[in-house]
């Protein structure tokens, strides 16, 4: 089973291969993922494995929020992309409108729970919107299950498991 973690930093989670754009956190494979095409990314993972590239999880924890709000789409559809048929993209970011998703000059782009809902089958805004802006195929997974973070009525982070 090949797992990647997108926007590792330093830190080096058991059973994954680290994925970064900082050099000097030697991440197993070095790019950018706002840039990324997932085809660079199956050639770095097959270099690793020696030979294999079925991604079976993305594990994309504090990365989305930095990205640029017009490669939204872009950067889901490039995880379905890298992700075998039954793949797993688990995702946290911190939760719009608490203070710990603007405070950071860093966080470009803001999600809420409700920004997932046009990436989720069976949901009439991610059916629609895959719909009506097909130019970007926009990729649909199932909802797995998805929480937040901190106590009720101040979450400060928001996590979803979506399914290819």
């Amino acid at each position: 089973m090949i797992k990647i973690d997108m926007g590792s930093g330093v830190s080096k989670r058991a059973g994954y291969f680290t994925v970064d754009m900082d050099q000097s956190v030697k991440a197993d494979i070095c790019l950018d993922v706002e840039g990324a095409q997932a085809g660079a990314i199956l050639y770095e993972v097959k270099k690793l494995t020696g030979g294999d590239d079925r991604v079976d999880e993305i594990r994309a924890h504090h990365i989305l929020e930095h990205i640029r709000p017009e490669n939204k789409v872009r950067v889901m559809r490039m995880f379905y992309d890298v992700l075998v048929p039954g793949g797993i993209l688990d995702i946290e970011v911190p939760y719009f409108p608490h203070p710990a998703s603007v405070q950071d000059p860093t966080h470009i782009s803001f999600w809420s729970k409700e920004s997932f809902w046009y990436f989720i089958k069976d949901n009439k805004f991610g059916e629609a919107f895959a719909k009506r802006y097909s130019r970007f195929t926009v990729p649909l997974f199932d909802l797995v299950e998805d929480w937040k973070r901190g106590k009720e009525g101040n979450y400060w982070a928001y996590g979803i498991k979506l399914k290819k």
